[in-house]
């Protein structure tokens, strides 16, 4: 991807699934990587072993990010690094899936919030005053969902988190135009990863959703590594603003029955 190598990117939830898709392709691309996880150690453990192998220079940093208050300190970990960050990639995030009736005080919904919404705004503007004093251009790339834009039962929190994101990005896109940051968005449809891999390769439940998909298949999490890569790249230089649907054409299609 045009203008990627030596490019220093944090991607956050990077210990598994589609964030680790996202750093191999970026060590692929020539960046230096901070790496963030929260539990999984063995996992982010294996990214750093991936990515090293690839070639790339990283660094690991921990954060729960339910503590908001600690995010100030977890950035400036992160930009110290390599003394800078020129791309930011919200990708850690909670899949939270109960009714609003068996959630009635909200508790489920406000926690996914935080983890899904709350951090990445933090996080992005961290980033883009540390962009402005600086002096330099910057790009950010938000993990969202279809569920931003199209959902389903019990999943309020989530897509309400998703929804928002995709609005706050748009919005801090033309606050921040101006400053040369960019600030795009990913919204991945069904992409198998390790927690939900051994249900939707299931059978009967990959043909249900595959004959749902005009496409015919899942997403993988290496196709939204490059995805990310290419909305980090000097390629969408102008692109700010924007959120690039990966879904097979599930979104599109509507949920029609096949015909």
């Amino acid at each position: 991807m045009k203008g990627l190598k030596g490019k220093r990117v944090l991607i956050t939830g990077a210990s598994s699934g589609i964030g680790a898709g996202m750093a191999r392709v970026l060590a692929r691309e020539g960046c230096r990587l901070v790496l963030h996880f929260n539990r999984n150690q063995a996992g982010i453990e294996n990214t750093l072993k991936v990515v090293t192998n690839l070639g790339a220079e990283a660094v690991v940093l921990q954060s729960d990010f339910c503590l908001l208050d600690n995010l100030d300190a977890f950035f400036e970990q992160a930009w110290r690094a390599f003394d800078g960050l020129d791309g930011l990639v919200n990708n850690a995030g909670l899949v939270s899936k109960t009714t609003a009736l068996k959630d009635a005080k909200g508790i489920q919904f406000m926690e996914t919030l935080k983890v899904n919404l709350h951090a990445p705004y933090l996080l992005s503007t961290a980033f883009a005053q540390a962009c402005i004093i600086a002096k330099q251009p910057g790009a950010i790339v938000n993990n969202s969902s279809i569920h931003g834009q199209a959902t389903c039962e019990w999943f309020s929190a989530y897509a309400a988190s998703k929804a928002g994101l995709d609005a706050i990005s748009k919005v801090q896109a033309v606050e921040w135009g101006v400053h040369q940051i960019r600030v795009n968005v990913l919204a991945p449809g069904v992409v198998p990863v390790e927690r939900t891999k051994p249900i939707l390769s299931q059978p009967e439940m990959a043909k249900k959703w595959h004959d749902k998909i005009p496409s015919g298949r899942y997403g993988t999490t290496e196709e939204m590594g490059e995805a990310t890569a290419y909305l980090l790249s000097d390629a969408t230089a102008w692109m700010t603003g924007s959120v690039l649907t990966l879904d097979g054409g599930l979104i599109a299609r509507g949920n029609y029955p096949s015909r």
